[in-house]
């Protein structure tokens, strides 16, 4: 009895094990399903109540998204978004004989991607070093993964180009046989694959995202069901309810509970609380400023060589010169009016743009600081100094889609300061220092610009407001020069040792703060660890050539402006000498402004566009100051006697003669 006792209690406790080992088998695979949906060219435009009623109802329960599907190229083809889905980065694929996109359906057939070896050949030649298969691999951690359609075959292909469950159309696929299912869906056919998959797995994560189409680019739909209601979030953007098509591969792999691999250089993506409409007016604010921006560039540059050279002949008109160096804050300010939600977005756009550069320009030229060399164009700097600052630390708001800011179709960044943004930001600082220089006693003036100038490298390179690599190596020797240092050998290295050191530290602490949570300086850390540096470096050279290659005519133009200013500061002439005896400080800015520019040029993949921008904005400005300091009875602010600037003089004996 006592035998049959034991044997019936170890019967026992053995089937309530086995039940406890079985429900969260049951239970973890259902709740680590993901399905995912995607559509070509499915933008916000159109999702509605009358034509989607069933994605209409789901995005109600959903957290939605618009998504920027910017792959190698600006205007991507239905391919290059399934294979940035397979590897995590961007990623194209190959075009037909005439340029153009190639199918998914001409790529895969039968479980395998045609054209591979053109695939890793292009993927080896890409400077955003593709692992291909990194989806499919880390879905095969959780056992294995479905293919239906070609696109999807791109998407789950492994580093052989197989798929190993592959179905042609979705009617005849199994959405239960494995926890990720991915699903080629012609836009024609989203309302019955939205049914069935809501009908056969209730309980899976679905992702519904718009894919590149090949014609211009749009701001696509994404929708996910499962992680609560609002609007999807991701470190890579820092904008609720904008993300990338690269934080997709991470978020499908983290639902699937596996750990993304580094290679994939997206983040997760998280929900938050946020209104749908603004994810709709993402890509409406995007397409507008795409209209406009290239009528924008051409306003600010002929404004600042035209009205320039009429200041410089006649001596007016002085007001219109400083509302034209206004347009670039202006550009920033006008995002205030949310103009993107009028019908006639673009009337409302430029007419907040020219509004606020009329009442920046007016009160730079009215206000109490007019009598003062410095002080117009000194107040316009600050303005944009700090209008631009204020936006980098509470989260870039204004210069995301703005005429002089950050493009989200283009892609190239999202959040802190963008190059041309640089332009306008570091030329800002520089004149906003000489104007302390000019008007405060010589210890404060020097302790003032060293505070600006901190600030601003703080403002421009830390990884959680600017993020800016390039721009803090530029613009310490810009300060150094402003701040009346005289210019040797030994303080140029100096200067360039704190650069280098200031940008390396802030990039080692940005690295410390582990994957998903770094911006592209910690990535870059990262990748010189990895080995794998070298392709974007390689990727940004080729951008900083391309500038110039593609802009012969802007090239040469802003190559003679330098070589003049730079002649104007080495050798200056008799009217030059006269003005920077008049005005000791000027020579030093120019300077200034003037080896920022080229440093600028030198270490941003934008090149020649970061000196034509820093140009556009300086010229006006430092015209104004020279058109003062040549007045017959100049104006002071401070009771010093003319001399050279100690910064520029040229020799040590006569830098003690005059001491």
């Amino acid at each position: 009895m006592a035998r049959i006792g034991r044997r019936a209690l170890a019967a026992l406790l053995l089937g309530f094990l086995a039940l406890g080992a079985a429900a969260p088998v049951s239970a973890g695979a259902d709740a680590a399903r993901v399905v995912v949906l995607g559509v070509s060219g499915l933008k916000w435009s159109d999702v509605s109540a009358g034509t989607t009623p069933n994605l209409w109802r789901l995005t109600g329960e959903s957290a939605v998204a618009a998504v920027s599907v910017r792959t190698v190229d600006v205007v991507g083809c239905p391919a290059d978004g399934w294979l940035t889905l397979n590897t995590g980065v961007r990623t194209a694929a190959p075009r037909g004989e005439d340029g153009g996109c190639v199918a998914p359906d001409q790529l895969t057939a039968q479980g395998r991607v045609l054209r591979w070896s053109d695939v890793e050949l292009l993927g080896a030649q890409s400077s955003y070093d593709p692992e291909f298969g990194l989806l499919a691999a880390g879905a095969a951690q959780r056992g294995c993964a479905s293919a239906v359609g070609p696109g999807a075959g791109l998407a789950l292909a492994d580093a052989r180009g197989q798929v190993a469950r592959y179905s042609p159309e979705l009617r005849s696929a199994d959405l239960t046989a494995c926890p990720l299912t991915v699903v080629d869906v012609p836009p024609s056919g989203l309302e019955a694959a939205i049914a069935k998959v809501r009908a056969t797995v209730p309980a899976a994560e679905l992702v519904i995202v718009g894919l590149p189409d090949g014609s211009a680019p749009h701001l696509q739909t994404l929708v996910v069901h499962g992680r609560g209601t609002g609007v999807l979030d991701a470190n890579s953007t820092r904008h609720p309810g904008l993300v990338q098509l690269t934080d997709l591969t991470p978020t499908i792999l983290d639902a699937l509970g596996v750990s993304p691999s580094d290679r994939a250089v997206g983040s997760v993506l998280r929900t938050t609380s946020g209104s749908a409409q603004r994810v709709g007016d993402f890509d409406r604010a995007a397409q507008t400023i795409d209209r406009n921006v290239t009528a924008f560039y051409w306003l600010v540059a002929l404004g600042a060589l035209v009205v320039s050279g009429l200041v410089i002949a006649f001596e007016r008109p002085r007001w219109l010169l400083l509302v034209s160096a206004s347009l670039p804050v202006a550009s920033f300010l006008a995002n205030l009016l949310q103009w993107w939600r009028f019908p006639a977005a673009s009337l409302v756009l430029w007419v907040g743009v020219i509004a606020w550069a009329v009442v920046v320009g007016t009160a730079a030229r009215f206000g109490p600081w007019r009598r003062e060399r410095f002080g117009p164009a000194g107040f316009v700097a600050a303005a944009t100094a700090v209008v631009l600052a204020a936006d980098v630390v509470s989260g870039s708001r204004l210069q995301l889609s703005s005429l002089w800011g950050l493009s989200p179709l283009d892609a190239g960044r999202f959040y802190g300061v963008g190059n041309v943004a640089f332009g306008a930001f570091a030329m800002s600082v520089l004149i906003c220092c000489a104007w302390a220089r000019s008007v405060l006693p010589r210890r404060a003036a020097l302790l003032a610009v060293a505070a600006i100038g901190l600030l601003a490298v703080v403002v421009d390179g830390w990884p959680s407001y600017g993020a800016d690599f390039g721009g803090v190596l530029a613009l310490i020797p810009g300060v150094v020069i402003v701040a009346g240092v005289r210019v040797r050998a030994r303080w140029v290295l100096v200067a360039g040792a704190v650069a280098i050191a200031a940008v390396t530290g802030i990039a080692v602490l940005d690295w410390s703060r582990g994957p998903g949570s770094r911006s592209h300086l910690g990535n870059f850390v990262q990748q010189l660890i990895d080995g794998t540096a070298g392709s974007t470096l390689h990727r940004k050279l080729d951008a900083n050539l391309q500038s110039f290659a593609g802009r012969p005519w802007l090239a040469v133009l802003i190559v003679f402006v330098v070589v003049l200013s730079a002649v104007l500061v080495i050798r200056p002439g008799r009217k030059a000498t006269e003005l920077f005896e008049a005005e000791p400080i000027l020579r030093s800015v120019v300077a200034a402004c003037l080896v920022t520019a080229v440093v600028g040029l030198a270490v941003n993949d934008s090149g020649v566009i970061v000196l034509g921008v820093c140009c556009a904005v300086a010229v006006p400005l430092l015209v104004h100051v020279m058109r003062d300091s040549a007045t017959p009875a100049p104006r002071r602010t401070r009771r010093s006697p003319p001399g050279p600037d100690p910064a520029l003089r040229s020799s040590p004996a006569r830098g003690r003669h005059e001491s």
